[in-house]
């Protein structure tokens, strides 16, 4: 059903790797993905992957910051050698589990997200990469009516880059991280799922004070770690929606764990896929003035 529409969607779906290296040297990585949107390089993505990228900037900065305060302080050669000891454990030290050093690889070396934008309640992100080469996109996405055709029942599929790990290696002379042999290009994997129903929620994190949008379209099959940021979409690759997270609903069963001890029982859920409603999408789009094609 999807044989056509996937080589359609690869084609504008690109990956986000996040890579992070604690005080302690600790290197990591976030998989997320993106969707490219049009000629200009705008890229449509979860929110909760660029406020990662937030949280880890300011973590940065607070390292950054302390160790231009402790260099600074012993260049002050004039001051007592005791007292500039002692005054450079007044400096608040982060902790060494915090992040230092931190990088976004967006699917080509040298390529950054500028303007970029979130929508908390709506767990959405948007952003432009540069430089972009227009050509590397041969069919850029066409956004769903946000008015018709949303019966229940209908086949979708998800794109993203789940299944995969990246163990990131921090080069201390160049300053940057490189990515092991073999680790790109990252595989992207399809997972077909229902259309079951729209939901109106707020994501993980957002509070009531958050005015933005917060509209949904539920899967039957749950969004994986790593396609978070890439394209929901028929069998025609129209873009319905972008991955956000996954629910999961208690199904009420509390059946003994095998081998478990006495009252020990299991509590069981099914989870389902959750992506931001094209409505939603489009008025983002909108406000920011922003192109996208629309299906007709």
């Amino acid at each position: 059903m999807f044989a056509t529409a996937v080589p359609i969607a690869a084609g504008f779906t690109r990956p986000m790797v996040i890579s992070s290296r604690t005080a302690q040297g600790a290197c990591a990585t976030t998989i997320g993905a993106c969707v490219v949107l049009n000629r200009e390089g705008w890229i449509l993505t979860a929110g909760h992957l660029l406020e990662i990228v937030r949280r880890q900037q300011e973590s940065a900065r607070r390292h950054e910051g302390y160790r231009g305060n402790v260099v600074e302080f012993h260049r002050d050669t004039a001051a007592d050698k005791r007292f500039r000891k002692k005054g450079v454990r007044t400096f608040h030290r982060p902790a060494e589990t915090t992040v230092r050093d931190h990088s976004v690889w967006w699917g080509a070396d040298g390529t950054g997200l500028v303007e970029a934008k979130i929508v908390p309640a709506a767990d959405l992100a948007f952003g432009r990469l540069e430089p972009f080469d227009p050509a590397s996109v041969a069919r850029y996405p066409v956004l769903k009516d946000p008015s018709r055709g949303y019966a229940p029942g209908r086949s979708l599929c998800k794109l993203g880059y789940p299944l995969h790990r990246i163990e990131p290696v921090f080069d201390e002379a160049a300053n940057t991280f490189t990515l092991p042999p073999g680790s790109v290009p990252l595989p992207a994997l399809p997972l077909d799922g229902m259309f079951t129903r729209i939901v109106n929620t707020r994501v993980p994190g957002s509070t009531d004070r958050d005015t933005d949008p917060s509209l949904f379209i539920e899967t039957s099959t749950p969004s994986l770690i790593g396609q978070m940021g890439g394209p929901v979409f028929d069998a025609k690759a129209v873009v319905w929606g972008i991955q956000s997270h996954t629910m999961h609903h208690s199904l009420g069963f509390r059946p003994p764990v095998p081998g478990g001890r006495e009252g020990q029982v299991e509590h069981q859920f099914l989870n389902t896929g959750l992506a931001v409603h094209a409505s939603v999408i489009r008025s983002v789009l909108d406000a920011a003035g922003v192109e996208y094609e629309s299906e007709a």
